[in-house]
């Protein structure tokens, strides 16, 4: 087993305040292991660009990374941290339709979607919105490409819902989905090391509530990890370099579609559900990787 002569931390935004306590207990799972990585809040590293090159106050070795900074990921790279995630993959999975760009690349299905141009200064193209309303339809699901927990997910109804939203989000990127109707339910799939581990189907539980996140009232349902989610849930996340990642799909008439991929997705819910130690699965996999990295030359 590892010795703690190796330092590490469990990496979490500088305004956590618990959230699903997974954090915590990816860190203790860590210990059980052999692998000393306490919490530890990204604004308390001593981490700077310095005159020559990248300076890290106090060193680690290794990191789980639980925030979406990539510029503050990146930087931890260079300064010769292992990151799990990488920070890569956090910037590909972080944007939304950086995410849909690179599933496109790897085939896979995923709704028909539409990117907004970056308007800097609210200016507009008034041909734009009929574009999306004649390629997709109504109602029109729309997303700012940098957001959690679906909070920053909005279905509109109507063209005039349409053009308020537009008007109020104009300097903001964001895209234009095409709407699948699966009766307010998604499916979330969790990967650890690139292999499917566990599944759930969410459901929507507020009246006229068509987001399923648990974070928004969505319960949670036990499903079977078929070889089709399989096969999706891990060509998803090899394909945006995620070593552990939550995959959401929906159903449509012709099959799975994917939505987003997570780089940090919260697994309290999904452990309940579907009886998977999820924190114990990666701290397994991540002194696998230490190891494997370790007796390869690689650190």
């Amino acid at each position: 087993m590892i010795s703690n002569k190796y330092k590490g931390a469990v990496i979490v935004n500088a305004y956590w305040r618990g959230g699903d306590e997974g954090a915590a207990k990816i860190s203790d799972a860590l210990g059980r292991v052999g692998l000393s990585a306490p919490l530890l809040s990204i604004d308390r590293l001593d981490l700077r660009v310095a005159e020559r090159g990248i300076f890290l106050g106090e060193p680690l070795d290794f990191a789980v990374y639980l925030d979406k900074d990539y510029a503050l990921a990146k930087m931890l790279e260079k300064a010769g941290v292992r990151l799990f995630n990488s920070a890569e993959s956090i910037r590909l999975s972080d944007d939304k339709m950086l995410t849909h760009i690179r599933l496109a690349e790897a085939g896979l299905r995923q709704p028909e979607t539409i990117p907004s141009p970056l308007c800097f200064a609210g200016e507009d193209a008034p041909d734009f919105l009929r574009r999306v309303e004649e390629t997709l339809g109504h109602p029109v699901v729309v997303k700012k490409c940098h957001g959690a927990f679906g909070r920053e997910v909005r279905l509109c109804r109507t063209s005039e819902e349409l053009r308020a939203l537009r008007a109020e989000w104009i300097k903001e990127p964001h895209l234009y989905q095409k709407y699948v109707e699966c009766g307010a339910s998604d499916i979330r799939v969790i990967t650890i090391g690139g292999k499917a581990v566990a599944a759930m189907k969410r459901v929507a539980t507020r009246e006229g509530e068509f987001r399923a996140n648990a974070e928004l009232g969505g319960r949670g349902e036990k499903i079977s990890l078929t070889p089709e989610l399989i096969s999706l849930a891990e060509r998803a996340s090899a394909a945006l370099g995620l070593e552990y990642a939550g995959v959401d799909l929906l159903q449509g008439d012709e099959g799975y579609l994917i939505t987003e991929v997570n780089s940090n997705a919260h697994f309290r819910l999904i452990e309940e559900v579907s009886g998977q130690p999820i924190a114990r699965l990666y701290a397994e996999y991540i002194l696998s990787q230490w190891e494997k990295e370790e007796n390869d030359g690689r650190r």
